[in-house]
């Protein structure tokens, strides 16, 4: 699985990004693939969606997250992904291996909660 990692912090979190106003979803996160790694990615089907409020640094916010089932052309399943490079100095992509989510801080901790339960429709508020 493909995560984000926050360099200075050491978070990880789903690769995305922000909605920009009237544009749909899949669309958005396929253009946040393309300026953060230069990945022209394929976007599929909607998986979950996920809302929380939560205090970064000290400001209160409300994140609302779609999670959509992505495929990046060139990878195979059950072989070895190649690497993704960031085209941003703060964040860096890594493949980390679903058994051991639980290893690693994959924040919001929902959506760790529902990769390990092996994916599939839910759809939560906190």
């Amino acid at each position: 699985m493909l995560l984000c990692r926050n360099r200075k912090h050491g978070y990880c979190y789903l690769p995305g990004g922000h909605v920009e106003f009237g544009e749909p979803a899949a669309i958005a996160l396929a253009r946040e693939f393309e300026e953060e790694c230069g990945l022209k990615v394929k976007v599929g089907g909607f998986c979950f969606a996920h809302e929380q409020v939560f205090r970064q640094r000290g400001k209160l916010r409300h994140e609302v997250s779609l999670v959509f089932h992505v495929e990046i052309p060139g990878t195979q399943a059950g072989g070895p992904p190649a690497p993704v490079l960031s085209l941003e100095e703060h964040i860096e992509f890594i493949w980390h291996p679903l058994a051991t989510l639980g290893e690693i801080e994959l924040l919001p901790h929902h959506h760790a909660d529902w990769l390990s339960r092996g994916g599939g429709a839910w759809i939560e508020q906190v």
